[in-house]
């Protein structure tokens, strides 16, 4: 049995049940509608199940007591496309699914071994790449430069449902000052759609059709910097309030490090700077650094097929196959 594993920020608590639309939905659907095309049974809920191929999106600690003895096999996935060091907690998962070969890097230099590892895409943006979403609805497409404001949650992890701007992670993303930062971009030159991250958005929603509108994506330390990228959206950083936290956190190793110091997306140094940063990507989009890191991020043969491949892994690994890339065999999983 296939059992996928939810968060609190996906998971309605009072009801018992998964937030249609929220964080976990939008990443998992794709692998589930893949699962029901080849006809392999799989079963969601909050919490791991006794003996099955547990799916696990967040760390062992967000889950019941002791996890690891309902597990038949145990995959740790991202529960979304930023790095912030978190990966290491799924240190003792026997699987790790990852979205590219950027957070393989990462792991194995952090002395991960290789056979955990496997590069299978981000199920949550294949509509997105495919074209079988609508972004209607969202812009008034008026001739303003559309500007999609998603700010990553406001730190403090589970234990704080609405952030926390007191815990260091607060200082990775610029939601504590969003009116501030909004306040920059006149109304008469930019639209600006915010999208805050799922922990703090009406109704738990995931950011996800109003990209297809954006000309620009405003973002600070979250997944949303690389879905832009993939998405082929130029990004502009507010890196005045959130450089040094994301420049510094887990030792400055992670990928988020990587992009402010090494200048990647259009980054604001001071407040005077953004609105003539978001007109400037707005005129000359992504430069050829951006591509090729979201091409490490993302690869483009995964893109739009990453909730095929996660199924197929995922279910050689309940039949008891091995599987690399559509390669299998009956020698046991490797």
């Amino acid at each position: 049995m296939i059992h996928f594993c939810m968060n609190s920020t996906s998971w309605d608590e009072a009801r018992d049940e998964m937030i249609v639309g929220g964080q976990l939905h939008r990443y998992f659907q794709p692998v589930w509608d893949a699962l029901a095309e080849m006809g392999v049974p799989y079963t969601v809920g909050r919490q791991p199940a006794m003996g099955a191929v547990n799916v696990y999106p967040n760390t062992r600690s967000t889950y019941v007591r002791g996890s690891h003895r309902y597990d038949r096999e145990s995959v740790g996935v991202s529960h979304g496309l930023a790095d912030k060091g978190y990966r290491q907690g799924y240190r003792f998962h026997r699987h790790l699914l990852l979205p590219g070969p950027a957070f393989q890097e990462v792991l194995l230099r952090d002395g991960f071994p290789m056979r955990k590892l496997h590069v299978a895409g981000y199920p949550k943006l294949d509509p997105l790449f495919r074209g079988e979403v609508d972004g209607a609805g969202y812009w008034s497409n008026d001739g303003r430069i559309r500007v999609l404001y998603a700010p990553t949650h406001g730190g403090g992890s589970e234990r704080w449902r609405d952030g926390n701007p007191d815990k260091p992670g607060a200082k990775a993303t610029s939601w504590w000052h969003r009116d501030q930062v909004a306040g920059l971009l006149d109304e008469e030159r930019f639209e600006i759609v915010l999208a805050p991250h799922p922990r703090h958005s009406p109704g738990n929603q995931a950011t996800f059709a109003q990209y297809l509108g954006a000309d620009v994506v405003l973002a600070d330390g979250g997944s949303t910097i690389y879905e832009a990228w993939c998405l082929g959206k130029p990004v502009v950083l507010p890196a005045w309030l959130t450089r040094h936290r994301n420049e510094t956190r887990d030792r400055g190793r992670n990928l988020e490090a990587r992009v402010y110091k090494e200048g990647l997306g259009y980054q604001a140094d001071a407040p005077e700077q953004l609105a003539d940063l978001v007109e400037r990507a707005a005129g000359e989009g992504m430069r050829r650094a951006e591509v090729e890191f979201a091409e490490q991020i993302i690869p483009p043969e995964l893109r739009g097929r990453g909730g095929r491949e996660w199924a197929e892994f995922l279910a050689a690994l309940d039949a008891g196959t091995a599987y690399r890339r559509g390669v299998r065999s009956r020698a046991g999983v490797r």
